[in-house]
């Protein structure tokens, strides 16, 4: 599939530019920052260099082999075409992401610490508005002992949640105007607040139906 190609293809690229960048970089490269934007995290220029790499080809090979182990594998077909587009859009977010650790240790003046609640803002912003075509499956979506047990409670737990994880999108993309570890707070709290209230709501949904109303 197309979707499968450009996957693919960014996969290649980010090791074409980790291998054109390596003999430029410095022997110990910046890989994680603090809430302050400091970086407090280093590693030597070959790891870092190929770290995100290394983390896309897993992330398109597992998203390719997971359907074929999953037990409810024929539901995957309903919504391969969204599947196909979250998984490009998690392969694009982590390649934006090395190209921006790259550009910072190539003396670049990038802003890792502003990119990080922008990309995953967009992230959640994207999954929300594919989530509602989510059929259930023991590896994508909200998998609660309750969406996994009726498809109503899926079906009505996943509509609920792509108006949630939009909102949280724009709650982390709100964040770029909060300073220090502030910012880090925000986005956590929200996260945890948004997760547990589906999987609250997953349980009401599920004992609704259990109840015949």
């Amino acid at each position: 599939m197309r979707s499968n190609r450009i996957a693919v293809i960014l996969t290649v690229l980010s090791y074409v530019l980790s291998i054109a960048a390596i003999f430029y970089l410095p022997d110990q490269v910046a890989i994680h920052w603090n809430a302050e934007g400091e970086v407090d995290g280093y590693s030597s220029k070959w790891f870092g260099a190929f770290l995100s790499p290394v983390l896309i080809t897993a992330i398109v090979i597992l998203m390719n082999v997971m359907p074929k182990m999953d037990p409810k594998r024929k539901n995957y077909e309903s919504f391969k075409g969204s599947y196909q587009v979250i998984l490009v859009v998690l392969v694009l977010f982590f390649f934006a992401l090395h190209v921006v650790t790259l550009a910072y240790n190539l003396g670049f003046p990038v802003d890792v610490n502003l990119f990080v609640p922008l990309g995953i803002g967009m992230l959640f912003i994207v999954l929300g508005n594919y989530m509602p075509k989510m059929k259930p499956n023991y590896f994508i979506g909200i998998r609660t002992p309750w969406t996994l047990a009726n498809e109503t409670v899926w079906n009505k737990t996943h509509r609920l949640g792509g108006k949630v994880f939009v909102l949280l999108g724009m709650i982390l993309t709100m964040t770029v105007f909060i300073e220090g570890a502030w910012r880090s707070f925000t986005f956590i709290i929200a996260v945890m607040a948004g997760v547990l209230y589906l999987v609250i709501q997953s349980y009401l949904y599920f004992r609704k139906e259990q109840s015949g109303h």
